[in-house]
């Protein structure tokens, strides 16, 4: 264990007992969809692509991030998406 960890821990555990060993989850960000447009969204993914409309036979990231952005009009890109 490195010594920053538990020094870290040792302060937590003296501020707030055992509630501050606990892991605290992060709060995310913002989602980008409505819950309509989730709800649409699943029903697209469930369905899955339609090769004469899509264009491809299975769905891939960058796939459904072009839908997300033709149909909801919300760009969703990272580093990661871009490179599929």
């Amino acid at each position: 264990m490195d010594r920053q960890t538990l020094r870290d821990w040792v302060h937590r555990f003296n501020a707030e007992g055992l509630d501050g060993l606990r892991v605290k989850p992060g709060k995310g960000g913002l989602p980008r969809l409505t819950a309509a447009q989730l709800s649409a969204f699943a029903q697209i993914v469930e369905t899955g692509p339609d090769r004469a409309r899509d264009g491809v036979v299975r769905w891939r990231r960058i796939d459904l991030n072009r839908v997300i952005e033709a149909r909801f009009g919300v760009a969703i890109t990272s580093a990661r998406s871009a490179s599929c």
